[in-house]
């Protein structure tokens, strides 16, 4: 009797386990796992493959905020700081804007910036004030296309009849245009940034002329040092970008490099040399005619062809030979290379891209940074003006920058050195002091 219902113990168990058996091959024979499409284009290593466009706003960055205080001057160029002051200024309607130039005339351009309560808002480059319409809620409906300026100025102690005051001005041509605002806003902005102004590091004035004084910093600057790993931009991305039919395309390798072209425009990228080179030669020959909203048309230009790679900023343009630079910003400081680097080029005629430089790397990996201690503006001052034949009406901008420096052992490592910078009679040049590390090479950059 036991050993019959042994054997049926037995026999139950053996069915299961053979059904088991058969549900588990089952399941093995008809799994099939989910993976994520893969496209006949698509590729296992990333690329860029799609243009990181932006819009003015985002291009043309203020580069430092100036406050006037009670005879003393304080400043920054702090990025975080900035952004608040320009999200702050968003929700701004300005009005009457009209050109109110000959009424600073006697006192002097220089003497009416400092004046107490004056805010002074810095831009790298005069543009023209229409598309500064895209940086706030509202500039009155006239016609504002001949006004370009590169100093946004805040009076925070004007009120008239309910209004507070802004200008409009452009320190190379010595124009004042003035706008009225909603007086509740000049007194928002003196009550939530003015009062508490003197917190950034003082800076002392270096007077040049009647029309224009640069402010340094009354103590040392400390800048971080920054190193970085390099990525390669492939040429193909930009020839899928700025050739309308890439199949028609030809490649050709020389000695120098290699050449890409339609029979009518060239893209040549250059052995060793980290930047392409765009060549429309239809438009490269005599006086450049004038393009349309030069400014915005290349950042449109920019935005259509392989994008904003890293974050280059409005820079400097010239309506004379129709050309644009926006330049590589680290943490709001720009950044020189005398290798074609850190800008973004462009060069235009009658509305068509005449010649394109683009750099072919893109900062991806901060790997260290070490705090540099940069002279005081003093310091900085005494070198300049001890240039031969030196004339004070000719330096034009006074800056913290980064020079970047490419590693001799490795050429996916560049290292951000922190230096000071000048501009003087429009080309932009390193401040050497003597006995102080500020890495680099000569003082002429680009």
């Amino acid at each position: 009797m036991i050993g019959m219902k042994y054997e049926s113990i037995k026999t139950t168990i053996l069915i299961l386990l053979v059904l088991s058996s058969i549900v588990l091959t089952w399941s093995l024979w008809t799994y099939q796992p989910q993976y994520d499409h893969l496209g006949e284009n698509d590729d296992l290593v990333a690329e860029v493959t799609t243009n990181i466009t932006k819009d003015a706003s985002e291009i043309i960055r203020p580069t430092k905020i100036l406050y006037h205080i009670d005879g003393q001057h304080f400043g920054t160029f702090n990025e975080t700081e900035l952004n608040r002051v320009m999200k702050e200024l968003r929700s701004w309607e300005i009005d009457e804007v009209h050109n109110i130039t000959h009424t600073v005339q006697d006192q002097g351009l220089a003497d009416f910036l400092k004046q107490n309560g004056q805010v002074e808002i810095y831009f790298p480059d005069p543009f023209p004030l229409e598309l500064y319409k895209s940086f706030i809620k509202k500039i009155n409906d006239k016609d504002h296309s001949f006004i370009s300026f590169d100093r946004f100025v805040i009076d925070v102690n004007s009120e008239e009849d309910g209004e507070g005051i802004v200008y409009f001005v452009s320190t190379g041509d010595n124009l004042v245009y003035e706008g009225r605002v909603n007086s509740r806003l000049t007194r928002e902005y003196r009550k939530n940034f003015y009062t508490t102004a003197t917190r950034y590091p003082e800076q002392i004035e270096y007077e040049l002329s009647d029309t224009n004084s640069v402010y340094l910093p009354k103590d040392t600057t400390i800048v971080e040092r920054v190193d970085y790993y390099i990525d390669a931009i492939e040429i193909d991305t930009f020839k899928d970008r700025l050739f309308t039919n890439s199949s028609l395309v030809k490649r050709d390798v020389l000695t120098t490099g290699e050449v890409h072209t339609d029979g009518t425009r060239l893209l040549r990228a250059y052995n060793n040399k980290k930047y392409i080179e765009f060549i429309n030669p239809t438009r490269i020959s005599g006086e450049p005619a004038q393009t349309t909203d030069l400014i915005q048309t290349s950042i449109d230009f920019v935005n259509e062809h392989v994008g904003w790679t890293d974050d280059y900023r409005f820079f400097r343009w010239s309506k004379e030979s129709q050309t644009t630079v926006f330049k590589l910003y680290v943490k709001n400081i720009p950044v020189f290379s005398q290798n074609k680097l850190t800008d973004i080029t462009q060069q235009w005629d009658n509305n068509d891209i005449a010649r394109y430089f683009h750099p072919s790397i893109n900062l991806r990996i901060d790997l260290d940074s070490i705090k540099v201690r940069l002279p005081k503006g003093e310091k900085v001052m005494e070198e300049i003006i001890s240039k031969p034949n030196f004339n004070p009406e000719l330096l034009e901008s006074v800056t913290v920058a980064y020079d970047l420096v490419e590693s001799e052992d490795n050429s996916q490592f560049v290292s951000l050195q922190p230096i000071w910078t000048y501009r003087y009679n429009g080309s932009w040049k390193k401040v050497e002091i003597k006995n102080e590390d500020l890495g680099g090479h000569k003082d002429g950059l680009e």
